[in-house]
């Protein structure tokens, strides 16, 4: 009867050896992409722009942000909210793609998700700065990294990489017709470039004393080429994010011959049309540069 009793017991022991070898498993098994998947990213399809932020303690949420009225997207925009959990998942057979696995818990406003309904997308590439994925209806998405730093960027490759801001573009829309009302673009875009110490189109600012501030601002004669394009457009060419995306494929090309190589991506922070004087002095002050303090020691 004792012998019986002590052999219940050691098989208890090697139940729980056997979990803890488990869960060291699968502890170690856990893919070192999650640490580049944490933090923010950003989702634009049409009019949607959709944020995405992953937390380290494996929850999730979603802001979409709608393209209202003039092409202006802010804080009105918001109709849609989504929180819950996420894992990745190391594939079972070498060389087969990562699973991302998002599990909504709330759901706010009209959204294509539901609560506790896992959604299970194909990673196909990741890198810190884009994520490639397939979702479960075939398609591609494209998410890109939301930075706020302007600083140099590390990316895979190694290359130093800054995100340049053009400072705001204003500019009077072409009239199609005489009796047609007056409208002003406002665009602030992002720049990214790489190696920007080996152009001479991208330079360092600096603070009054002279020394560098560490950051950079384009040269006045791509924000005047930039601006001369934009001045040739009517309002149907900027009614919307949708078309504005054919304007942004044209001032990549005039951006072309100046940066060349040096020109990794070009980006929209803002776009609003307005009608009023009133309209284009916010949105200067909203994204006029700053001028970099003096340092301590002056």
């Amino acid at each position: 009867m004792e012998r019986g009793i002590k052999k219940r017991g050691g098989g208890r022991w090697i139940c729980w050896i056997a979990l803890l070898l488990l869960f060291l498993v699968a502890c170690d098994r856990e893919p070192q992409e999650r640490k580049i998947i944490i933090g923010p990213w950003k989702d634009t399809i049409a009019s949607y722009h959709t944020i995405i932020t992953f937390r380290a303690n494996g929850s999730f949420g979603t802001l979409r942000l709608v393209e209202g009225q003039h092409s202006k997207i802010d804080d009105t925009g918001k109709n849609a909210k989504v929180d819950g959990k996420w894992q990745l998942l190391t594939p079972e057979v070498e060389g087969d793609p990562l699973l991302l696995v998002m599990t909504p818990e709330v759901v706010e406003g009209e959204s294509p998700w539901e609560v506790d309904t896992p959604v299970t997308y194909l990673i196909e590439r990741l890198t810190g700065s884009r994520m490639l994925l397939r979702s479960p209806t075939g398609g591609r998405i494209s998410w890109d990294r939301l930075r706020s730093s302007k600083t140099p960027e590390e990316e895979e490759d190694g290359i130093p990489r800054v995100s340049v801001a053009t400072g705001p573009l204003i500019v009077g829309l072409t009239k199609a017709r005489l009796n047609e009302e007056s409208r002003y673009l406002c665009v602030q875009l992002e720049v990214v470039v790489v190696d920007a110490e080996a152009t001479p189109y991208v330079e360092e600012r600096r603070l009054p004393s002279g020394e560098p501030s560490g950051g950079y601002r384009l040269h006045p004669s791509l924000r005047e080429a930039l601006v001369l394009h934009m001045s040739r457009l009517k309002y149907r060419d900027v009614r919307s994010l949708n078309h504005f995306q054919e304007v942004l494929g044209d001032l990549k090309m005039i951006l072309l011959p100046y940066l060349r190589d040096h020109l990794s991506d070009l980006k929209v922070v803002k776009i609003i049309v307005t009608q009023t004087l009133d309209g284009v002095a916010n949105f200067e002050a909203e994204f006029a540069p700053e001028e970099p303090p003096e340092s301590a020691d002056s």
